[in-house]
This record gives C-alpha cells, structure tokens and sequence, in this order.
C-alpha cells in the first residue's frame, strides 16, 4: 500500500463517504472509490464496511492509518521545510510532550521562547510516552519532553528537574489541613490512579508498599494532568508530581506534600547522534527557568 493509497484511506475515514473525500482531496469520486477497491483487493481484506450508504471503517483500516500516521508527520515535516526554503523564514522549532508537560509547562514555555526568537515557526505534538520516544529517535521533531521516559540508547536525556509528588485533593477536602498526607491517611479515601504502565505509577506503588497501604485505585486513567480533573469533580485523590500540580488550569485542586518522598525526574529528550542546534538550547534554557520559577512560586 503506497502513501498516496494511504492519503486516500485517511481522507475516505474523515468523510466517511467517497464524494466527500473526492472533494477534499481534488479528485474525482470514481477515482477514489477505484483506489480504496485497489488497495482492498491487493491487501486481501475490506477496508470499510457500508452501513445506511456510509461508510465505516473496519478495525483493520483502523490500524493501518494508527500505524501509517507516522509517515503523513514526516510528509509534513518535508513540506514544512520546503516551505522554510521558500519564504526564508528564520527557523523552526519542532517539540513533543506527553499530556502533562502539554498543558502545564510548554504553553508558558513557548511564551518565553516567543519572545526571543520573533519569525521561528513553533509546533507542538501532544502523544503518549512510547510514541514520543519513537518521534525524537527517527527525526520527526527536534526535541521531546517527558516525566520519568523510558531509557532508549539511540537517545540522549538531560534532567530538567527533580519534582515531588503530592497528593492532589478537593480544595474542600479535609486532606488539605494536614501538613502532609501518607498512604495511612488514604485508606478510606477513593484513590485515582494514572498510567497503569508507567514508571511513576510504579513508584507510587512502591511508596504505598513501603508503608503497608494496599493500592487499589477505584480510577484509572491516562494521564495524570486528567486525574486532577476527577479529583475537581470531588471523585477522589491522586498522587501528581508538583508540577503538573501546579498547572493554571485546574481551579478546586489543592495539593499537600506526600510521604514517604518520592521523586520523579523530568527530562528533555534528544537524539544522541545529532548535534543540538541553537534554538533548540535556547528552548532548554527558557525551560529550566520556567520550572525554576514554577517550583519557587507558592504551592496550590
């Protein structure tokens, strides 16, 4: 299946119907509906299925499009700098986040970075862990930034800052008067738990293990930026490191620092065999300043 058999795939699953993708893509309706029988017959399998003269993607198509996105990033980023060449911009600054960083660290970041650097092109990809690690190692972006990343030798990792988790709860919990919260004062306390795989999950666990608390969340989600969300709605607790915390978003959350301490190290992550061009240090550093400045201010 080619890129452009691909191209045809993804605009078909948004419209949902050949004429709108035709019209989208500048094509004629016949052509697409040509293309998307080609690649079913060369793959051996449907691609969508007709439902009420609709049609629905099959989990197969599915897949392929989850795998393929990938490619259409790179064929972005190609357009992207021959568009660069073109109108002789200055430069541009390709960053990946995981969702926590997103929301409470790179809009204010970028804000600095903004500042100095008038005319630099900016984008943003928001993704879970394993695929930011993929995006940095092949080239897509410049540079990633994320919380206790898994180790990869084809990259290089530099600590931004080291962060303590709290306990994150209800402005109107009770949990807020204490001076810090253990997982002794947690045991009848509905526990939201976020990112079952991760390596801060893990070392939330263990600080639970370590002073005889079972951990049996009653929610589990993905990411701990939306676990504060549940504990706004009054839904129960979580355990956040101090900077996702801190983000300008949340309005009823509270935090209180937790024991046993636990740490967790926030990292900005490049490619080890490519050297870091200028902009992308003077983001670092606008970076580090801005943790520095958010973990000075007064906690929530």
């Amino acid at each position: 299946m080619n890129l452009r058999q691909l191209e045809i795939l993804r605009a078909v699953m948004r419209a949902r119907s050949t004429v709108g993708a035709a019209r989208d893509l500048g094509m004629s309706q016949p052509a697409v509906s040509n293309a998307i029988k080609n690649a079913e017959s060369a793959l051996g399998f449907l691609l969508f299925d007709r439902v009420n003269k609709r049609l629905v993607p099959t989990q197969e198509a599915q897949i392929l499009l989850k795998e393929a996105e990938p490619l259409f990033l790179m064929q972005d980023l190609i357009s992207q700098t021959a568009a660069h060449l073109r109108t002789g911009r200055k430069g541009r600054m390709r960053i990946v986040a995981t969702s926590e960083l997103s929301e409470s660290l790179l809009p204010q970041v970028v804000a600095r970075f903004s500042r100095d650097h008038a005319g630099v092109e900016i984008s943003l990809e928001t993704v879970r862990l394993d695929s930011l690690l993929e995006y940095v190692e092949v080239g897509i972006v410049d540079v990633g930034f994320a919380m206790e990343p898994h180790p990869r030798h084809t990259l290089t990792y530099l600590p931004l800052a080291q962060l303590d988790m709290v306990c994150a709860c209800h402005a109107d919990s009770p949990l807020a008067q204490l001076s810090f919260v253990t997982p002794t004062d947690l045991r009848d306390t509905p526990l939201i738990n976020a990112g079952n795989s991760s390596r801060i999950s893990h070392l939330v666990r263990e600080a639970f293990r370590r002073s005889a608390v079972d951990y049996a969340p009653a929610i589990d989600v993905r990411f701990m930026n939306v676990a504060g969300y549940f504990v706004e709605e009054g839904l129960g607790v979580t355990i956040m490191d101090q900077l996702t915390a801190s983000s300008k978003r949340y309005g009823r959350l509270t935090t209180v620092p937790f024991k046993p301490h636990t740490q967790i190290t926030v990292s900005a992550i490049v490619p080890a065999a490519r050297m870091q061009q200028r902009l992308t240090q003077a983001l670092l550093r606008h970076t580090r300043e801005e943790i520095a400045a958010r973990l000075a201010a007064p906690a929530i």
